[in-house]
């Protein structure tokens, strides 16, 4: 299928769908069905009313046969600094096209792109039938334009259509969007999704460095979101639990710590909690309604350590030889306790004897990952250490045969599973 056959095609479409660049035959013939023609509906569906509002053209509905390659230019710029796009023009048509390359703002919404930003290479306009041409766009950008996006259209003709409750815009065009911004003179370094496991009556400390490279002050004020925003299926935060130790201020080219501790009350439920902080942070260089980037997440688990152990009841045959129970201790988040993993565990037979349960290997483990920071693993160099545990394994020799019971009391874990094998030989 070669150009012809796709801009055919596209004339069916540019009624429903008003794209960057339309087409029609550069030659008298009526409009075919489908394309805006002027000053009467348009054919196709639209009837009764409908017809009346049907779209409609600028010009005398046939259009050149042009397209467009690379029709989306959009970029970031810094005040003061200018960015350059390429877009290409090809000539479908039958006849040699001179081309009018412009600036167009049909767009209803956003703020148009300045004229005076937009230069556009025109050195040579005149398009042979089959030929293409490259033009390159240079918007060049004021140093005390305001930061935001803004838009607009570079059309290649003068050639216009219209359609029901939208202004006139260019058929043959590349979109154009360019971003002002200045590189963030603020930053935040820590995990801003750190999770922790505090041990009720227990405390957890969470850090975070701002960094300011800027030439001012920024100021500092961290506050704390209490509602459940975030889960609403979390339990209730109370305001009382957080302390915060932070200056009110972090000096041009200077550092702050911001340290925000968590002790929930006594009476705190067990379970999974989380909030947000808003550091209070104003970075020059962004946008002043743009705040998310210095909000940090806390999230935490309250647990209380049990006063009875796990029981496990499990049976065992005539045929068993051994019997292995395996626990793995797992790491959600961070642990506000430097006391390793432990676990106590007593078999109870099935005549109710106790046997102190033996334990024969402690294996840790974990995965690996070489693409970056992991939130629940730990981070040496290149490498994050994540799903980590820790595997104890116990073995009761020569069981005899019924229904045993296996007590697991924990110690310094919130989590752990287990594993229990029978030996048949």
């Amino acid at each position: 299928m070669d150009y012809r056959d796709i801009l055919t095609l596209a004339l069916v479409a540019v009624v429903l769908l008003p794209a960057a660049s339309a087409y029609a035959p550069s030659s008298n013939s009526a409009p075919t069905a489908g394309e805006p023609v002027a000053d009467q509906a348009s054919a196709g569906s639209a009837t009764g009313a409908d017809s009346a509002a049907a779209a409609q053209s600028s010009g005398d509905g046939n259009y050149t046969r042009l397209y467009i390659t690379d029709g989306y230019l959009s970029g970031e710029v810094k005040p003061g600094e200018s960015t350059t796009f390429n877009v290409t023009v090809g000539n479908a048509d039958d006849e040699t096209v001179d081309l009018d390359p412009h600036l167009a703002l049909p767009q209803a919404q956003g703020r148009p792109v300045d004229e005076s930003w937009v230069t556009i290479e025109d050195s040579e306009t005149t398009l042979e039938p089959d030929e293409e041409r490259e033009f390159t766009v240079t918007v060049a950008v004021p140093e005390d334009t305001e930061f935001g996006s803004y838009r607009g259209e570079v059309a290649f003709t003068n050639q216009t259509t219209s359609y029901p409750g939208m202004p006139d815009r260019p058929v043959h065009s590349a979109q154009l969007s360019v971003t002002v911004r200045e590189e963030p003179s603020v930053t935040i370094t820590g995990d801003r999704y750190a999770s922790a496991q505090i041990q009720s009556g227990d405390s957890y400390t969470y850090e975070y460095t701002v960094e300011n490279d800027g030439d001012q002050a920024v100021p500092l004020n961290p506050t704390i979101q209490t509602s459940n925003r975030v889960r609403s299926d979390r339990n209730t935060i109370e305001r009382s639990w957080f302390s915060i130790d932070a200056p009110n201020e972090v000096g041009a080219g200077e550092s702050a710590t911001v340290a925000v501790t968590v002790t929930p009350g006594d009476d705190a439920d067990v379970g999974y909690y989380d909030t947000e902080i808003d550091l209070g942070l104003q970075d020059p260089n962004r946008p002043e309604r743009s705040d998310y980037w210095q909000q940090v997440s806390v999230r935490f688990q309250v647990w209380e350590q049990p006063d009875e152990p796990f029981e496990k009841s499990f049976s065992v045959s005539d045929e068993a030889e051994n019997v292995t129970l395996s626990l793995t201790a797992g790491r959600y988040g961070q642990s506000t306790t430097d006391e390793p993993v432990d676990f106590d565990v007593t078999f109870v037979s099935p005549d109710g004897e106790e046997i102190d349960a033996e334990r024969v290997s402690v294996t840790d483990s974990g995965s690996i990952s070489l693409a970056g920071d992991r939130s629940d693993g730990e981070q040496q160099g290149p490498y994050t250490d994540s799903s980590s545990g820790t595997e104890f394994e116990y073995r009761l020799n020569d069981p005899t045969s019924g229904e045993w019971t296996a007590e697991i009391m924990p110690e310094n874990t919130v989590d752990f599973s287990y594993e229990i094998v029978r030996d048949e030989g």
